[in-house]
């Protein structure tokens, strides 16, 4: 199973490296069967019941907003995520996303919408009660309870992986994330990092996001 997942993988990065201008003629020549089996291929790496998976740093979808996974096929679909060569996990969702349709799309999202957020049992280290006060600036946007406004494009946090939300700081920390002028979301995620470091800070925030509530579980 793990080796068909890795040969998946190659196969998507093989397909982003060789599409290249015709991605947009892939998309208008989706037929109804692709467009289901676009549905089975997000399963491959984020799991058939959206947990994802940690060692193929696949995120878990399990009860992430519509409007949000939405927003970022979109952006990885049209490389506003997803360009720089030395990130392979965004090159595989490029790839991924390139050749959706929004049919395609919306059934992705029909399907994940049954993916009910699952309790994680995680443990980070890091100074929580350092983390509740450096917390305070991310809760304009995504809630003091981490569940995010949809008003201003903020996603919830709660209930999200420690590994997946280290990761994503990081990357608006680098540069990876945040940079493209087509996604101001990203772009103000981005300024906000500036103000963290890598090693302390940012532990200590993730570490306080992880003793939030999850609104369902199983």
């Amino acid at each position: 199973m793990f080796i068909n997942k890795c040969f998946t993988r190659l196969l998507l990065i093989t397909a982003f490296l060789v599409a290249g201008a015709s991605a947009q003629a892939q998309v208008s020549a989706l037929t109804d069967s692709q467009r289901s089996d676009a549905v089975y291929t997000c399963t491959t790496c984020h799991g058939s019941d959206g947990r994802g998976n940690p060692v193929i740093r696949a995120p878990g979808l399990d009860g992430r907003e519509s409007w949000y996974i939405r927003r970022q096929l979109e952006n990885f679909r049209a490389g506003v995520r997803g360009t720089q060569k030395s990130y392979t996990p965004g090159l595989e969702m490029h790839a991924a996303a390139s050749v959706l349709d929004d049919e395609a799309i919306d059934r992705i999202l029909n399907a994940i919408e049954d993916w009910r957020p699952i309790a994680r049992h995680e443990g980070i280290d890091g100074d929580t009660a350092r983390g509740q006060q450096l917390y305070n600036s991310c809760a304009t946007c995504h809630g003091l309870d981490g569940q995010g406004i949809e008003a201003v494009g903020a996603p919830s946090l709660a209930g999200r992986s420690d590994w997946y939300l280290m990761n994503q700081l990081r990357l608006f920390k680098s540069g990876y994330r945040g940079t493209h002028p087509d996604d101001p979301a990203g772009e103000q995620m981005r300024a906000m990092m500036q103000n963290l470091d890598v090693d302390g800070t940012l532990q200590d925030v993730v570490a306080y996001i992880r003793t939030m509530d999850v609104t369902e579980s199983e």
